[in-house]
């Protein structure tokens, strides 16, 4: 069993040695891929010290990262230029994005980091957001006038400049007072309004409205126009008209758009589109 001087004689020794090393000139090291990853211990009684030279190299060891785009042609071109045979492409519904992951699991033996990502995330069109926005709910005339008015480009039918015209209408009405409204035989709504000034007799009219009309929208940036019924909706309260309309199944009309565009992935890319969403990645703790 080894004895304090020992223990002492072999302390000085290593010191010695350490001080030796570090007077020693650095030599010139052949920095490789397979060499970018240098482990020494700096010393025999202290931890073992890892540094990774890959920021040095002309190239990463790998590729790496995640790739933003928001077109559907766009992310093809790019999907297929980097595409592999571990690659998978996941069409997530919900979050309206696909994702591409190059460096996938090929099989159940041989697995995959999953951090080189491409993801395309369709953009919502301004329009349609607009038509959104307002789904559902009650305006005053003047503020239906007014989204008529900014969404008549939109309108396929009735044209556009009956859709003008009834907005102009509104807008005249808007100090009127609103009794009763109903359905035509012809399908249109009728709305009974009266309106009495100080400067002449009050006057009367009954004011017509398509009960439902046709928009042309494309729910995403960069997608064909898909036509939707809106249905007018009314209600007079104390002679106040509350008006606006209700879209005929807008989460379908998204989720057809996303369906096409993951149809057109599908014969346009070289790798298998599927539903879902892509893995999370879990980073290793070390």
């Amino acid at each position: 069993m080894p004895d304090d001087t020992t223990d002492q004689t072999a302390a000085v020794v290593a010191d010695l040695q350490r001080r030796a090393d570090e007077a020693t000139p650095p030599q010139p090291f052949d920095l490789t891929p397979e060499k970018s990853v240098v482990v020494r211990t700096l010393r025999n009684d202290e931890r073992i010290d890892t540094t990774d030279l890959e920021r040095m190299l002309d190239q990463p060891r790998r590729p790496r990262g995640t790739a933003l785009l928001t077109e559907p042609s766009d992310f093809a071109a790019y999907v297929n230029r980097l595409h592999s045979a571990s690659t998978t492409v996941w069409a997530d519904q919900d979050h309206s994005q696909v994702t591409a992951t190059f460096n996938d699991h090929s099989n159940g033996y041989t697995a995959g980091w999953r951090d080189h990502e491409a993801v395309l995330k369709l953009k919502r069109d301004e329009d349609w957001k607009a038509w959104i926005r307002r789904d559902n709910s009650l305006m005053s005339q003047e503020d239906f006038a007014e989204h008529l008015e900014d969404r008549a480009h939109t309108i396929v039918n009735p044209d556009t400049a009956t859709m003008l015209e009834i907005a102009l209408t509104f807008q005249t009405r808007r100090n009127a007072s609103f009794s009763r409204g109903s359905r035509l035989d012809s399908g249109d709504v009728q709305l009974s309004w009266s309106e009495e000034t100080k400067a002449k007799a009050g006057a009367s009219g009954r004011l017509e409205v398509p009960a439902e009309f046709t928009i042309a929208v494309a729910p995403f940036v960069g997608l064909p126009a898909t036509e939707v019924t809106a249905r007018l909706r009314w209600r007079i309260r104390e002679g106040q008209l509350g008006i606006g309309y209700r879209l005929d199944r807008p989460d379908l009309v998204e989720r057809q758009a996303f369906a096409d565009v993951r149809q057109m992935l599908a014969g346009a890319l070289e790798a298998p589109v599927l539903l879902g969403s892509a893995p999370v990645l879990h980073h290793l703790e070390h």
